[in-house]
């Protein structure tokens, strides 16, 4: 089976679009008639998409859209025609046909572009509450040159009960809450839980809203009272929702209070209250798509302070952190190609998946200066790429990198280099193959990070945040299987088996000489529901260090959420 999973032609809409081809065209002069498209004949392989664009190049127009939203069970399937989950159709509020008009990239009359019917499709799937969502051409009227729209979308679960029990590097979690991904309808979030973890225990609230009275504005608004500090974090602004889009403008207010742990052999060895105040504005502009690529222009202004104390547990700290404060403006730029892919069976189990392939690279360059209210002078640089490609049928590769740097006092500091490379190769059938390499490099890093190796990032046979040192790289092989096993028509089922083996280098000096490469080989189980909002994939992994070093348990069970197989 092939990895690229497209959605079939839509048998029916490609043969009536021949139809109106083969009589509109058979009437053009010097057209030969045995050169017209035969409407009782299959497609070919990208007819469709032929079709579809020598619409557009006649400069046909949307006429009537249509749009369905189906509920989270399909009650006229036998399998899903019962008492449970007619009732949950019945206390679901289906998502209102006005939030899916919102998400589209066009409205009757706007000139008909193929092109904005696929993007679309891909904004609703991107939206947690539709756990799927096609759009796609109806019929053609040759009389006004207009083509209608289909818009099929599934809802999905999204009032969520949040209980939380999980397990990770030897720590244990626990949260309890609820989150409405798409309250009464709307489109809007909204979270309330409280969880505890090895950091802190954290009572949390969460509202979004990704249409702001039905505009391209989006609101994300956060609360958080924690056991060592509190969290806000209010961001508003019209984002680029589309390639196409023109302009964008932004802001963020953050007041974060936290104690910060530094750790070494899964144990705190030190910490110190940090607390952080950020507020930032930006804005770009962009002459929008350009055959296939965006060029976008920003620049902003950020404020952003760090100041950090002893904490009330650890009076004198090994090392406190000088604070700084950085206001800086800073300009930018981002191309991003449109190519992507649609597939299923990748990082989830019974959901649509796009994935990007087009070259997307964002840079910006910030000079922070007294002058503007900041404690020295400095320049800042992040740069982030990501790629993809088809390296053979059945096959993806996919890179990503990120650089951030501060220069400062006649020296680079925080410097920080990322790496990552997905190979994935389905194998055995309809299974899946990958192999995952992620390295990170630094240099002079400011005292309240670490870079960190253990079970909580890619080492799952050893505790989290087990080794620390100025490097790391992490390469895993894991053999992925998917099941047709549906419990209740509920969950999906996978599992994996996996080996993972790591190493960092260079010194940090508040912990241990780095243990030298480690390693470990273990099994999984994965569950996840297409029928949720939530987009969580649960792992259940049991694995054995190869490399057993200052008492580490010869088996280490992690349960956690993620959003990926």
């Amino acid at each position: 089976m092939p990895l690229l999973a497209r959605h079939p032609p839509h048998r029916a809409v490609v043969t009536a679009l021949a139809a109106c081809f083969a009589l509109g065209l058979s009437s053009a002069p010097g057209r030969d008639a045995a050169a017209q498209p035969d409407p009782t004949a299959a497609p070919e392989e990208g007819g469709e998409a032929l079709l579809l664009e020598e619409l557009a190049r006649r400069g046909a127009r949307i006429g009537r859209i249509d749009i369905e939203v189906q509920n989270v069970f399909d009650t006229s399937d036998p399998e899903e025609s019962k008492r449970l989950y007619r009732w949950a159709n019945r206390v679901h509020v289906t998502t209102r046909e006005s939030v899916v008009e919102n998400v589209l990239l066009f409205e009757p009359g706007d000139p008909f572009e193929p092109r904005l019917l696929a993007e679309s499709a891909r904004l609703l799937r991107s939206r947690d509450f539709l756990v799927e969502a096609r759009v796609e051409p109806g019929a053609y009227h040759e009389d006004t040159n207009t083509v209608d729209i289909r818009v099929v979308v599934r809802d999905g679960w999204s009032l969520s009960p949040e209980i939380e029990l999980g397990r990770n590097g030897g720590e244990n979690e626990f949260g309890l809450g609820v989150e409405e991904s798409n309250l009464l309808g709307t489109g809007k979030g909204l979270t309330v839980s409280y969880t505890t973890d090895v950091d802190r225990d954290e009572a949390y609230f969460g509202y979004s809203d990704p249409n702001v009275r039905g505009s391209r504005a989006r609101l994300d608004v956060v609360f958080a009272n924690t056991s060592d500090g509190d969290r806000i974090s209010i961001a508003a602004g019209r984002p680029f929702f589309a390639l196409d889009t023109r302009w964008s403008a932004a802001g963020l207010v953050l007041d974060d209070e936290r104690v910060e742990p530094i750790y070494d052999l899964g144990e705190t060895i030190d910490e110190f209250r940090h607390q952080r105040r950020a507020f930032s504005v930006e804005g770009g502009w962009s002459r929008g798509l350009r055959g296939d690529r965006a060029l976008r222009w920003l620049a902003g202004v950020t404020y952003d302070e760090h100041e950090f104390s002893p904490a009330p547990d650890v009076p004198e700290p090994l090392l406190l952190p000088q604070d700084r404060k950085l206001v800086y403006p800073w300009v930018g730029f981002q191309l991003i190609e449109d190519d992507f892919r649609v597939m299923t069976e990748l990082n989830d189990i019974g959901r649509t998946e796009d994935v990007p392939l087009g070259l997307n690279v964002k840079a910006t360059l910030g000079f922070a200066s007294e002058s503007l209210g900041a404690d020295r002078r400095a320049t800042l640089l992040d740069v982030a790429a990501s790629k993809g490609w088809e390296p053979g049928r059945g096959q993806l590769f996919l890179l990503d990198s990120a650089l951030s740097a501060r220069r400062e006092f006649g020296e680079v500091r925080n410097a920080i280099l990322s790496v990552g490379a997905r190979y994935y190769h389905r194998n055995l059938e309809h299974h899946l193959f990958l192999a995952s390499l992620h390295a990170t490099g630094s240099r002079r890093l400011d005292p309240e990070l670490q870079v960190l190796l253990g079970g909580d990032n890619g080492l799952r046979g050893y505790p989290l945040r087990y080794q620390s040192g100025e490097h790391r790289a992490v390469l895993t092989l894991e053999q992925r299987f998917f099941t047709d096993w549906y419990p209740l028509r509920l969950f999906r089922v996978g599992y994996a088996v996996f080996f993972d083996i790591g190493r960092v280098w260079g010194r940090d000096p508040r912990a241990t000489e780095p243990a030298g490469t480690l390693a470990d080989v273990g099994a999984g189980l994965r569950l996840t529901s297409p029928r949720s909002s939530s987009r969580q994939v649960v792992h259940i992994d049991l694995a054995t260090p190869l490399n057993e070093r200052n008492g580490v348990d010869s088996w280490q069970l992690t349960v956690e959420t993620k959003r990926s197989f």
